[in-house]
């Protein structure tokens, strides 16, 4: 492996179509350790049809088209599961607005049995809020099949990834449930030269917080919590970002029919550092390009697991021990780390609090209390 002085200032490009010929099975694992241990964060090619791609971008761009009142009746606020649309300003990200509109959906599930407050964390999970018909007809089957299809996708990829750096079969598997949660994020960035009145609205909204409202950041600089990320960029805006070794800001921009993978907080911490988790953000539009829109896809873990790790061996620890002594670390927002003591879920569901007060405020008052005093105690340490 190269030293990571040595790096380039891109990130790979991996053929996902050499993982099903046998004659070239080996050189995508290779490819795949490589970027896994290196960077974190690679594109992904020859993965899904073109129409998949064409569908997907198609009624993202017909669901912010559609009335504002009928996006508010699918806010998130009104999901206790976080799941639904949030406007301009209303999440939150290393202490700074995000300046996005979204939508959020999830694999299918039923409402869970809570018993008592120590079960809220299960309502991660829970059906989703979908827009009307009326408007949207062919949005539920395209959304719902592009969450199966890339679910399929990440359990292949998991397989792989096994392969990839020498786990035996099964070693990663054995996080998921047979049916098991997947999250997508549709997320339009808007060229706000275009939204003055709607950003002095956020701007006094947030006034007397304790939250900047800066307008360069999309989505501010942060580590992905779930297993592993995949990112459409739908349209040509070169604004995602991934930092390196270094510190440095790498731009990552759209490639055609492509995802970008990127290893989540989740997948690094069961492999022992192995696969490394990037610190990425998004810049709001350069004023006159237009809107940017991605879709984001989430694969998480059963929420009722415990932290736990795999078995890598001393050599790859050795490894990732001189990899890492070579890198800034980079520091991001406040984040709720996973406990010894309670399962995985309980955190992701406390930084979804930390990034949707509003929800948080609404369905779960008294532990939102608490979540933003944490958020505000860790900016003074």
């Amino acid at each position: 492996m190269p030293s990571t002085s040595q790096l380039p200032k891109t990130i790979p490009t991996l053929d996902f179509s050499l993982l099903s010929h046998d004659e070239t099975k080996h050189q995508f694992l290779q490819e795949l350790r490589d970027a896994l241990f290196h960077h974190g964060f690679f594109y992904l090619s020859n993965v899904l049809p073109e129409a998949a791609f064409q569908d997907i971008k198609s009624e993202s761009l017909k669901f912010f088209d559609i009335p504002l009142e009928e996006k508010l009746k699918v806010a998130m606020v009104h999901s206790k599961h976080f799941l639904g649309y949030n406007g301009l300003g209303d999440e939150i990200t290393a202490k700074n607005v995000d300046w996005r509109e979204q939508v959020e959906f999830a694999t299918e599930l039923p409402e869970p049995i809570i018993t008592d407050e120590d079960d809220l964390y299960k309502n991660l999970e829970g059906p989703n809020l979908w827009p009307s018909s009326r408007y949207l007809p062919s949005f539920k089957p395209t959304v719902s099949g592009y969450i199966d299809e890339l679910s399929e996708l990440a359990r292949t990829l998991s397989s792989a990834i096994e392969d990839a750096i020498g786990l035996p079969s099964g070693s990663l598997q054995k996080f998921f449930k047979e049916i098991q949660q997947a999250k997508l994020k549709i997320i339009k960035y808007p060229d706000l030269s275009s939204r003055s009145a709607d950003v002095a609205s956020v701007k006094r909204e947030f006034d007397n917080s304790q939250f900047k409202t800066e307008l360069f950041q999309g989505v501010g600089e942060h580590r992905d919590n779930d297993f592993l990320t995949l990112i459409y960029q739908a349209t040509p805006h070169n604004s995602l970002q991934v930092k390196d070794y270094n510190g440095d800001w790498i731009d990552v921009p759209p490639v055609e029919n492509t995802l970008v993978f990127a290893v989540g907080m989740t997948l690094e911490y069961i492999t022992q550092g192995v696969c490394v988790s990037t610190v990425h953000r998004v810049l709001s539009p350069v004023p006159g390009q237009g809107d940017r829109l991605s879709v984001s896809f989430f694969q998480s873990i059963d929420i009722e697991s415990k932290k736990e790790n795999v078995e890598i061996s001393d050599e790859a620890k050795k490894l990732v021990a001189e990899r890492d002594a070579s890198r800034i670390k980079n520091k991001i927002g406040f984040q709720f780390q996973v406990a010894e003591d309670k399962p995985v879920g309980y955190s992701v569901f406390l930084n979804r609090i930390k990034s949707h007060p509003k929800v948080g405020e609404r369905w779960y008052p008294k532990i939102n209390k608490w979540v933003l005093e944490q958020v505000k105690e860790s900016a003074n340490c």
